[in-house]
């Protein structure tokens, strides 16, 4: 293999977002090797560049493009406005949350293919040995491991999407005869063995400390547990490797065989247990106020944080290190500002995974509020720190959330046929509706003011500041900030990659998995008491469903539910649903609702009525999704790829 002694930086290996403290360093040009890899300082610069495009989804992903990256000529990201990635968040195909641009075709995913970027790493892990004396051991070490643990990460990034793909963990040299560089796929299990060895080496390697936003041992670890419980669950749950006729599946590019589940779910809960004794911890397990401390959690750098994504709003503008999530996710002028307005909203689904809200009577008619904030009394504080509901307040305002109003509701919550226009309590004699935000009341209804108040939802959907389902994104959105300051490209609160709440979310699936029922009943008992949550009495052991003949029972789905009410917005419910194989299930047909406040106007009585949401989709996961298809692009360079089944 040639030795590489020169390396040409781009401008992204110059960028410390995510390695360094000083986020606006210059390019380096052309650069000696020594320079790069015989000092820590240049190390760091080196890679730089390559914690910029890790594939992380945070607030600037979206499901059209994928990773936005700044001022890149690399294949995803780097081409539309952030400020419009609402529309497109990963929340909105996962029941979570309705975005007006959303469709399933987010399974067919945006090409991700980051051997650039691989080849990086594999050339600073071939090239750091030669400059081993300039160091001390540990710090080497430690550099090495951090390598291994980024190429683990860019290779879970491929391996959550495609299976088994190419493992080159070599630089390939460009002068080598052609075929020899057409490498074939890997199986998806030495894939996954793979991404575990690097992820051993890191954390046997690492340093326990880093800088924010830099890995470190612990870092490595919480890749370690989500990546093998995913690998855990694709070799329990998933029948490619013995259902599928076609080639990808007869190779085992898609599928793990089923006996390495329990292997796979070991070593996710080894890697879990890795972190007894370590400083990280629930954050505010005996809290006064829950709702405030959980709100916080999203906003403050804390002992729950294992592993951070960094912006800045003061580095120069071109680099594009913001992102706008304050200003996308509530409503224009009240509580942003600039252009836009608000793009996506949590389901009614979403809100109800956490407890039925009291909105009808025993006898099926609409409960009757005097005002829409008595709706929030009794319920869960997480909840409330996640989702903003009528009656609630920021930054000096309350959200004043209407759909419309009724003369009369003497019929049942069902008479509304989930908003149906056709259904006779409907009728525009008794309900008033409007496709304009700001329509006021006319003569006759014995009330004044606008139809829907000041941010509620009108019937033309596809249009920024419409609450779709009646409700708004509250966690990640940092109160702080007054209206102007809550403009696009002025939000810099950080993304949360790793979290201590998901590494015990992956430790109780994984010890119940593994037959441990009563340490995960105590983590999940854990994770609730933080909440606020009602208290959980597990050991119905009841079937719920199977998947692949394996039972799925009521105390495993309760699991898996609380890592859908803790990591709501967090972008895993998508690989969650696809890793347990149930999404085809969920998503056949499916429409979510949303919350939607009448005022009676004969009674002066609020209801909640559950409707569609007003773009009234519906979603439907293709099994093929469980898989998207390799890069077209890729298989035309490279014939020996071959593509996944039913593409």
């Amino acid at each position: 293999m040639k030795k590489i002694k020169y390396l040409i930086l781009s401008g992204f290996a110059a960028l410390a977002l995510a390695s360094c403290n000083d986020l606006t360093l210059p390019p380096k040009g052309i650069v000696d090797g020594s320079a790069m890899f015989g000092n820590e300082a240049g190390v760091q610069t080196y890679l730089a560049g390559i914690y910029m495009y890790l594939p992380i989804e945070d607030f600037n992903y979206n499901t059209t493009d994928g990773y936005y990256i700044p001022l890149s000529s690399y294949g995803n990201g780097g081409s539309w406005n952030t400020w419009q990635s609402p529309k497109w968040y990963l929340s909105n195909v996962t029941g979570e949350a309705v975005g007006w641009q959303t469709d399933m075709s987010a399974g067919k995913g945006f090409g991700y293919w980051p051997y650039n970027k691989i080849r990086d790493i594999n050339t600073m892990i071939q090239s750091l040995p030669d400059y081993k004396a300039n160091y001390k051991e540990e710090t080497y070490n430690s550099l090495l491991g951090e390598a291994h643990f980024l190429r683990a990460f860019y290779y879970f990034g491929m391996a959550k999407r495609y299976g088994g793909v190419p493992i080159i963990a070599a630089v390939q040299d460009p002068t080598a005869p052609a075929d020899s560089l057409k490498v074939y796929r890997n199986t998806e299990y030495d894939t996954y063995m793979f991404i575990h060895d690097d992820l051993q080496f890191a954390m046997s390697n690492m340093s326990a400390t880093s800088d924010a936003g830099r890995a470190n041992k612990y870092v490595a670890a919480a890749l370690m547990s989500r990546a093998m419980l995913y690998a855990a669950s694709i070799a329990k749950y998933g029948s490619y490797t013995t259902s599928s006729p076609e080639a990808a599946a007869q190779k085992g590019y898609v599928g793990i065989p089923a006996d390495k589940a329990t292997y796979f779910f070991t070593e996710a809960y080894n890697a879990c247990a890795f972190f007894d004794g370590s400083k990280y911890t629930l954050v505010g397990e005996n809290a006064a106020d829950k709702q405030q401390n959980y709100v916080d959690l999203f906003l403050t750098k804390n002992d729950e944080d294992i592993f951070i994504k960094q912006y800045s709003t003061t580095a120069q503008r071109n680099l594009e290190l913001f992102h706008s999530y304050d200003s996308e996710s509530s409503p224009l002028p009240d509580f942003a500002a600039g252009i836009g307005g608000s793009q996506w909203y949590p389901s009614l689904e979403a809100v109800e995974w956490f407890q039925k809200l009291p909105i009808e009577n025993a006898d099926g008619t609409p409960r009757r509020f005097d005002s829409r904030a008595d709706l929030l009394q009794g319920l869960e504080p997480r909840l409330l720190a996640n989702v903003y509901f009528s009656g609630m307040t920021l930054r000096g305002k309350t959200f004043d959330i209407r759909r419309g109003l009724y003369k009369t509701f003497t019929g049942t919550q069902a008479d509304a046929q989930f908003g149906a226009t056709n259904a006779p309590i409907n009728s525009t004699a008794n309900r008033l509706i409007t496709s304009s935000q700001y329509a006021t009341i006319p003569a006759g209804w014995g009330v004044t003011g606008n139809i829907i108040g000041a941010h509620g939802t009108w019937s033309t959907w596809k249009a920024e500041n419409n609450p779709m389902t009646g409700l708004f994104p509250r966690k990640y959105i940092d109160y702080h900030k007054t209206v102007s300051q809550a403009a696009i490209e002025q939000s810099a609160q950080p993304w949360k990659v790793f979290r201590f709440a998901e590494i015990m979310l992956n430790r109780a699936e994984a010890a119940y998995e593994l037959g441990k029922k009563q340490e995960a009943y105590d983590l999940i008992a854990r994770i609730r008491k933080r909440a606020g949550a009602t208290i959980w009495t597990p050991g119905t052991g009841v079937s719920k469903y199977t998947v692949n003949g394996q039972t799925v029972d009521g105390d495993l789905q309760f699991i898996r539910d609380e890592r859908a009410r803790e990591l709501l917005f967090e972008n895993h419910r998508w690989w969650d649903l696809r890793r347990w194989r149930v999404a085809d299930k969920i998503f056949n047909l499916y429409k979510p609702t949303g919350l939607m406040p009448y005022l009676v106007t004969g009674e002066n009585k609020y209801i909640f009525i559950r409707e569609y949401n007003v773009n009234n989709n519906t979603y439907t996961f293709p099994v093929q999704y469980y898989y998207e298809p390799i890069p077209g692009g890729e298989i035309n360079k490279n014939n020996n790829l071959i593509q996944n089944p039913i593409y």
